[in-house]
């Protein structure tokens, strides 16, 4: 039985009801089981049919419905499932859930945990948000795309004190989620930098961040960079326009304003994938009220 079946029966075995609707999962379970009795679109489970679907569903599952139900399994890892049936893919918490991508800048050590580690170019330590207890870093830098986030050591980072040796976080995607970095963020209290895409929505993630500073080059670096056809982007400006620019508008940052004035003036926005391949120092702007 997959689990579907498995909610079916179980939903029956604890009701009182004898009679129930005739669907492809019923009639799956009387067929391929031969259990119940068709009373035309209805399907009648007496009570010893129910203790027979029990029966089945322990011996093919491990499970004993009598001891627990199928929604403790949403909350458990695969091995706490193990303790209640066979199958350990019914666990209902992902494999890889609350991940998080973290590494150090180049040249310095991951100080987590106590531990200090040396990764390799391009290596990055996978570790649950909840098991990163500790960092001797003094700050965190989060970068958004996993791009610039693996290959960071190819793009220049001027980090004066005390921001020069931070813990780098990848922001999140589909796998490494975003919620996760968040909630390790708040549990270890330290500011926050974000090297983000220079455009509208990059700002809006600094912002949401409570961040302190974000990286990016110089303003005059900038300032060629939007008026160079082959860098500026203006779909990304034109897309995000309407989702961005209420926040923008009322950004309390001067940072933060001088940036979206530059991006409404060219009205396009550039992706830090550039820093990849241009040779760009990214440095620390504060944010100030």
């Amino acid at each position: 039985m997959n689990k579907q079946l498995l909610k079916v029966v179980e939903r029956a075995v604890r009701s009182a009801q004898q009679l129930f609707p005739l669907n492809p999962s019923w009639l799956h379970l009387h067929q391929h089981y031969n259990i119940g009795r068709t009373l035309g679109n209805k399907l009648e489970l007496t009570p010893d049919d129910k203790a027979n679907l029990s029966a089945l569903v322990k011996a093919e599952h491990g499970i004993d419905l009598t001891l627990c139900s199928l929604a403790e399994f949403a909350g458990m890892h695969r091995e706490a499932v193990l303790a209640h049936a066979t199958h350990e893919k019914l666990a209902g918490l992902a494999v890889k859930k609350d991940r998080l991508a973290v590494k150090a800048t180049t040249g310095n050590t991951l100080k987590i945990n106590g531990g200090s580690y040396l990764l390799p170019d391009y290596g990055t330590w996978d570790i649950g948000w909840a098991d990163l207890h500790s960092t001797a870093h003094r700050c965190v830098l989060v970068v958004e795309n996993f791009r610039c986030f693996d290959h960071l050591n190819a793009m220049r980072l001027d980090l004066p004190e005390p921001y020069a040796d931070p813990l780098v976080l990848f922001r999140g995607d589909n796998y490494y989620r975003q919620d996760s970095v968040r909630q390790c963020l708040a549990a270890l209290n330290l500011p926050v930098l974000v090297l983000a895409d220079l455009d509208p929505q990059g700002l809006v993630i600094v912002q949401s961040f409570g961040a302190v500073a974000l990286v990016a080059p110089a303003f005059e670096v900038l300032a060629a960079a939007f008026g160079d056809q082959a860098i500026a982007n203006p779909q990304l400006y034109s897309q995000q326009l309407p989702g961005c620019q209420t926040a923008l508008a009322h950004s309390p940052y001067a940072v933060v304003q001088q940036l979206w004035r530059l991006m409404q003036t060219h009205q396009a926005g550039i992706v830090q994938e550039h820093g990849l391949q241009k040779d760009w120092i990214w440095t620390v702007h504060e944010l100030v009220h």
